[in-house]
């Protein structure tokens, strides 16, 4: 039986795998990153997102916040080598004084209750010329063969406890509009699709909706819920998709489309 904190660390780093690749493209097209010396990641969870940045991009800093305590003291572990700075808490436990060159909010956006005022406090600890990034669920792409009657119930029941939370898991038609009254300019807003055909994706995903599963089942995993994810593993015509989407602003300069 595997505990809660190291599901959830696998199921993030699973996470991360399957899209880091794909999420680059935003990176690369946004000035703001590429003059950026000091990151926000919010919702950093485990670090290791800001891990594989960090490797990729050596000359920056990066500051992880996350609320959650055993994770952040996972990402401390993780993130040792480099000039990763890991807060436990939220944006409001920051120092006062903190400035930002870049805020990656990465699959987090969709759980605040209250976007408004984490906006508010970005555009007022953010440089002239910062830049953010949301990446978040785009849930109309998402696409399984054969159907996965238990694991989607499950996932079903997730978006619920999100929606009573006062989460948005329709973040996609209205975040570009939200940043843009805080003063930040929509760049662009581009779809990623993560399918399973991709190299070694379906391994990755297989991995990922155990994880998914036990997060929401519990460990060892029902046995109908696992033959059932076994059996989409090994049949050579299965295929899962799921989207998520990159949207890019930046303070400054002209409005871009």
């Amino acid at each position: 039986m595997r505990d809660k904190d190291t599901i959830f660390d696998d199921f993030l780093r699973f996470q991360v795998e399957l899209s880091f690749d794909l999420e680059q493209s935003f990176f690369r097209s946004s000035k703001a990153w590429n003059d950026a010396e000091t990151i926000l990641d919010f919702g950093a969870g485990n670090g290791y997102y800001a891990r594989r940045l960090a490797e990729k991009y050596p000359e920056k800093r990066f500051v992880c916040v996350e609320i959650n305590e055993a994770l952040a003291q996972r990402a401390r572990c993780l993130v040792r080598p480099f000039d990763i700075e890991i807060v436990i808490g939220t944006f409001v436990d920051l120092p006062n004084d903190s400035e930002f060159d870049f805020v990656i909010a990465r699959h987090v956006m969709s759980y605040l209750s209250d976007r408004e005022t984490f906006m508010r406090w970005v555009s007022s600890h953010t440089t002239s010329s910062a830049g953010v990034l949301t990446i978040d669920a785009d849930d109309t792409k998402y696409l399984v063969c054969p159907k996965l009657p238990s694991f989607e119930a499950g996932d079903k029941r997730f978006k619920k406890q999100v929606k009573a939370a006062g989460g948005n898991r329709k973040l996609l038609f209205c975040i570009q509009d939200e940043w843009e009254k805080h003063e930040f300019r929509h760049v662009r807003t581009d779809p990623v699709i993560v399918h399973s055909d991709i190299q070694r994706c379906k391994e990755l995903m297989y991995m990922y909706m155990l994880a998914e599963a036990e997060i929401d089942y519990g460990s060892p995993l029902p046995n109908r819920l696992s033959e059932e994810l076994q059996s989409w593993a090994f049949n050579p015509r299965s295929y899962l998709q799921y989207g998520i989407f990159g949207s890019l602003s930046e303070k400054g300069g002209a409005k871009r489309a």
